[in-house]
């Protein structure tokens, strides 16, 4: 019987112009659903969908995949009550799960060349310059003082507010020279402790939007798809490309959890396909078939 209503929803979809591949992707899924219960089509209810998401957890299938299930199922539901053989559909809103925020793309070094050579002024280019070679957050940079930088030591320190620990990161030469070139024309009327001034308020650090803002122009200037955290993102995958390990970058990038950084590590491929094709090419030599 359930099968029967699933080919006749499939029909459904055929006629409402959908792809082949969908209609096969729903069938399949509605099918795995029905399996996990014996229950009539009437009687199935909230429970039962909330037993088929615990059975693909169980499973470690992705958010991704049981969300694309849950809504072959709500689809599928909500087809049935259109034709009127049902009252109401029993997949709820809170049903799906969770999904977590995709990183950005790494950017390249051609992306890299184009953006900042569009940084004619000093003070953009320290800023964003440390953002990509400290993995500094945007709030991270607007609101670093004078005070906190360690030019003989070749480091900053970051307050980390919320009564978390702060952490010292350290500089590169090309961002400290950047970093000295800024605070050469720095106005002498600019008052506060803070590295990067707000032009209007000299007192006030760069509110995150401001700074956002100025790459958002710089971007669009250089025909790029950039963000301030796309600079932090490609800090983090060239280290973990170039050897270093999860537990470094989790200091540098000051994440609470190892989980947070070992997102950046799973889209770091390069360095494991350069590991791969230097080692196989080793194994080639010596077991050649």
């Amino acid at each position: 019987m359930i099968n029967l209503e699933i080919e006749r929803f499939c029909e459904h979809l055929k006629m409402r112009n959908y792809s082949r591949h969908t209609i096969e992707s729903y069938r399949i899924d509605l099918r795995l659903f029905f399996a996990i219960t014996d229950k009539s089509l009437q009687q199935v209810s909230w429970r039962e969908v909330d037993s088929f998401i615990e059975q693909q957890h169980r499973q470690g299938l992705a958010p991704t995949t049981i969300n694309r299930r849950l809504k072959a199922i709500k689809r599928f539901f909500d087809y049935m009550f259109e034709q009127e053989r049902l009252l109401v559909s029993p997949v709820k809103p809170s049903h799906y799960v969770k999904e977590g925020k995709p990183l950005p793309r790494k950017l390249s070094h051609d992306q890299l060349k184009r953006l900042f050579a569009k940084m004619q002024n000093p003070m953009d280019r320290a800023l964003f310059l440390l953002m990509l070679r400290c993995g500094l957050r945007v709030s991270e940079v607007g609101h670093l003082k004078l005070s906190d930088i360690d030019w003989e030591q070749k480091a900053l320190v970051i307050e980390q507010g919320k009564g978390r620990k702060d952490r010292r990161v350290y500089v590169s030469d090309d961002a400290l020279q950047s970093l000295k070139e800024c605070l050469q024309i720095r106005p002498q009327g600019a008052q506060g402790n803070y590295v990067f001034w707000n032009q209007k308020r000299k007192n006030k650090p760069l509110s995150v939007k401001a700074i956002q803002k100025k790459m958002e122009r710089l971007a669009k200037s250089a025909d790029v798809k950039a963000s301030c955290h796309s600079l932090r993102h490609t800090f983090a995958s060239n280290l973990l490309e170039e050897g270093a390990e999860v537990i470094s970058i989790k200091e540098f990038l000051g994440h609470e959890s190892i989980q947070s950084s070992e997102r950046y590590a799973r889209l770091s491929n390069q360095r494991v396909k350069h590991i791969y094709m230097q080692t196989i090419k080793k194994v080639i030599e010596k077991s050649r078939v």
